[in-house]
């Protein structure tokens, strides 16, 4: 996000747009330039441009708002050149519920493209008034762009809107972690075929197939890891073997726990109460701005959230995920009995993972 512009909030959604859209825009200007339009065709085109980013936004705000109706909340929606992303905080798992808010994105491109439908019967355009976009013919192609955004996003390839729905329909027959594995197959292999394309057509779909080929093997591991995780309690991979910090110890003191130990995060207690978190990433910024005698209290951070040993550790895992915690205080009553630790549940799952290939093994000899 440090590298997004804000634009404002929206329906309690802030959107932002990266800095890597200035380069669609730069690209889109000297290569007018290069085939000899006219300032003000690239101006028209740049023009043409926002308004299909225009129409990406509400194509994800009809997803959010979609989520909002189930009490699915969505952080933010960030605008990239290969398209936008809205960002939930959970995604529904009844597929009943994942199935209209995947399919609400495109269903608003359906809308706009109707809307602009009466404009593009009244046009009389002629093949030579398409060759570059002006007033004329303006709705003529935001009206294609829309279709195309519809038709595109419902290909089946996950983590597209058209594989979410796919998930959604085959999780109706099956368990939720079968019908990922199943959509995220396809839409790595769809994305393979975007990659190849590109090559030799167009360099954004390049671009699209590495997204969807990374984001369908992200979100397959992560229900993977929710489904093994279903069942267990935070109890169940507490660690009580950790290091406890005072405000006023310099920052020496956990540079040094860092390289003697397997320690990266701290926690920060003052009087048997915790007041702050030190992860390495907090450290190294205070060590490059403080120096080694700087003291902890500088340094860490005051923003935190406690759990019980008692809550379910795939919830908390799927939390930690989205905001990018990588240790929690366990308490009982206002007691530090324990840390939950990212790296920890990590070494949790390869273990299950290792337990389960040997009951496979053994059940195939």
């Amino acid at each position: 996000m440090n590298w997004s512009l804000y634009l404002g909030r929206y329906a309690g959604i802030k959107v932002f747009i990266h800095w890597t859209f200035s380069l669609l825009l730069l690209w889109i200007a000297i290569s007018g330039i290069s085939q000899g339009q006219s300032t003000n065709q690239i101006l028209w085109t740049i023009l043409f441009i926002l308004a299909v980013f225009g129409c990406v936004t509400l194509h994800e705000f009809g997803h959010a708002l979609m989520a909002k109706r189930f009490n699915f909340k969505t952080k933010y929606i960030t605008l990239l050149p290969i398209g936008g992303l809205a960002q939930m905080e959970k995604l529904p798992d009844d597929p009943r519920q994942e199935l209209l808010v995947a399919i609400a994105g495109p269903l608003v491109n359906v809308a706009i493209a109707l809307a602009l439908f009466p404009f593009i019967g009244s046009a009389a355009i002629d093949t030579e008034e398409l060759s570059s976009i002006s007033l004329a013919n303006f709705p003529v192609y935001l009206f294609t762009v829309n279709i195309i955004l519809a038709v595109f996003n419902l290909l089946p390839a996950f983590p597209m809107d058209g594989g979410r729905v796919l998930r959604a329909l085959l999780s109706f027959k099956m368990d939720r972690a079968k019908a990922t594995r199943i959509a995220a197959g396809l839409g790595q292999f769809m994305a393979l075929g975007f990659v190849f394309a590109g090559l030799f057509y167009n360099p954004f779909l390049v671009l699209i197939g590495i997204f969807i080929f990374l984001g369908a093997q992200a979100e397959n591991n992560m229900v993977q890891h929710q489904s093994q995780l279903r069942g267990y309690l935070v109890e169940d991979v507490l660690m009580t073997d950790f290091h406890v910090l005072s405000p006023d110890d310099p920052l020496s003191k956990p540079a040094n726990l860092l390289l003697d130990s397997q320690s990266t995060d701290f926690i920060v207690t003052q009087d048997a109460k915790i007041v702050g978190i030190l992860s390495r990433s907090e450290l190294i910024r205070g060590l490059s701005q403080q120096g080694k005698d700087g003291k902890v209290s500088q340094a860490m951070n005051t923003t935190f959230k406690t759990i019980t040993a008692k809550e379910a550790l795939e919830e908390i895992y799927l939390e930690m995920k989205s905001t990018g915690q990588s240790i929690l205080p366990v308490v009982e009553g206002s007691q530090l009995v324990g840390i939950l630790d990212a790296e920890n549940i990590s070494e949790f799952l390869l273990i299950k993972d290792a337990m389960a290939q040997n009951i496979e093994d053994r059940v195939s000899v």
